[in-house]
């Protein structure tokens, strides 16, 4: 159920494609654990020759250079830096995706340099290190910028849109690294949980925002505007978190859906046809997407306490509403199914359950590839089925560091303190759902009062599991 990106262990996004989405508690710590991602954008890019970013003009770098200098080295409340700052704005926004890497080039260098004027080493980075650092100042001077003519991001919108440049770019461009870690030391203090507003969206927000949705949705693609209509019924839920000035971006948002009992798999939830469900007697609230719609806040934890704050208000608006879950993908299985090789699958499966596949369906597959093509999600041979959710079971709490699952779905939800509750066969028939997962998808369950006390025997190594889930152990 949420959109988070596969390829960092430490850290999911605050949870788009995601992500997550995601402030020092033992919360809090875990949080930044599990926000996101790595660099996959880079490494699925492959090394980069020096030819595959064009050079701008030498009038243009030398203006650049000059523009950037002058925001470098002013005050924050110069007038003539401002102005250099927005022009230097207007341009990147302007430029197509070759120059603005060219752009950043030259903004990595000329920060180098004005670090090393300074005297300030061009590794150190982090608010708690140097508050004057000139990066720091620098993006002050951006955020500070309103945007008000053309089409002009404001600020901070546009500083969330260089640093998603930055990750996909960083390892092309020297020196973007540093800037970066300043931004998302930056980006943790101006995003902040305490500062973000939770606020519910209808069918009666503004068309604009429906769109927005209908584009950052990354989870179950929403198809067209009736499916939008019908998850945001009077028995759906959506809400999100915003940032006051960027009051019109959600910066994250989850779907939430009322059921009578907790929901095996995603084709009944989103039924358009399905009835109404009496609100007076539902047990269930399901959350059954989260979105991150900011590549630019990779690593900024708010996530985690999303889920938080949305159990929060449908408590207050349902007093009598106790049990709360998650109907969640599993975006990592097929990967890691498809690396492993015979022997450690047959240690996963065990003697048993090979001789039952054995009798049922003859010699095993050779490795982990040629287990995932016979595990056919069509099929409703039991064999198959309890093969399948044997390993998805093991992937999800075995596989990984010591209270870091592997499957970046998993470390979201447990390292906000769900236990992972049931494995569900034929759960997502979509064509995204069996390639990721073999059409499994899992419910993680939220119980607030022990969330707390999850989330600490996850740092043990332990993650709380249901006694369904055990027993496919």
């Amino acid at each position: 159920m949420t959109a988070l990106d596969t390829s960092d262990q430490q850290k999911v996004s605050a949870p788009l494609d995601a992500a997550e989405p995601v402030s020092d508690t033992l919360l809090s710590r875990f949080g930044r654990w599990w926000n996101r991602k790595g660099d996959a954008d880079a490494t699925a890019a492959g090394p980069a020759k020096a030819q595959d970013t064009p050079a701008l003009s030498t009038r243009a770098t030398k203006r650049q250079r000059d523009q950037l200098r002058q925001c470098f080295d002013a005050r924050l409340t110069d007038v003539a830096a401002n102005a250099a700052a927005q022009a230097w704005q207007d341009e990147y926004e302007a430029a197509v995706e070759p120059l603005r890497q060219a752009m950043l080039g030259v903004l990595a260098e000329v920060a180098a340099v004005r670090d090393a004027a300074g005297g300030q080493p061009a590794t150190a980075s982090g608010l708690s290190q140097a508050l004057s650092n000139a990066r720091i100042r620098f993006f002050k001077r951006f955020a500070a910028l309103h945007g008000q003519r053309g089409n002009s991001a404001c600020g901070l919108h546009f500083l969330i849109q260089l640093r998603a440049d930055m990750l996909r770019w960083h390892k092309r461009i020297p020196g973007l690294r540093e800037l970066d870690e300043d931004l998302e030391a930056l980006f943790s203090n101006w995003f902040d949980v305490g500062l973000l507003e939770l606020q519910p969206i209808t069918w009666d927000s503004p068309a604009s925002l429906l769109e927005k949705l209908i584009r950052y949705e990354a989870v179950h693609e929403i198809s067209s505007w009736t499916d939008l209509r019908n998850r945001l019924d009077s028995d759906r839920r959506c809400y999100a978190f915003f940032h006051p000035r960027i009051p019109r971006e959600p910066l994250i948002f989850v779907e939430v859906a009322f059921v009578p009992e907790m929901a095996a798999n995603v084709q009944a939830l989103l039924d358009e046809a399905a009835p109404l469900e009496d609100l007076r007697r539902v047990k269930w609230a399901i959350f059954y997407s989260i979105s991150n719609t900011q590549a630019g806040l990779r690593g900024v934890s708010f996530g985690n306490f999303l889920l938080k704050r949305v159990i929060e208000e449908l408590q207050r608006e349902h007093p009598k509403l106790k049990q709360f879950a998650t109907l969640s993908p599993i975006p990592g299985f097929a990967d890691w199914l498809r690396k492993r090789d015979g022997e450690s699958i047959d240690r996963v499966l065990g003697v048993k359950r090979l001789a039952r596949w054995r009798e049922q369906h003859g010699e095993v597959p050779a490795d982990g590839a040629a287990w995932f093509s016979a595990l056919s999600a069509d099929t409703e041979d039991t064999v198959i089925r309890d093969t399948a959710m044997t390993l998805a079971a093991h992937y999800l709490v075995r596989e990984g560091g010591k209270g870091v699952p592997a499957d970046p779905v998993a470390r979201f939800h447990l390292g906000n303190g769900a236990c992972v509750e049931r494995v569900n066969w034929g759960a997502d028939m979509s064509r995204k759902g069996r390639a990721q997962s073999c059409g499994m998808m899992v419910n993680y369950l939220y119980v607030p009062d022990a969330l707390d006390d999850n989330l600490a025997r996850l740092g043990d190594g332990n993650p709380r599991i249901s006694r369904a889930v055990a027993k496919l152990l």
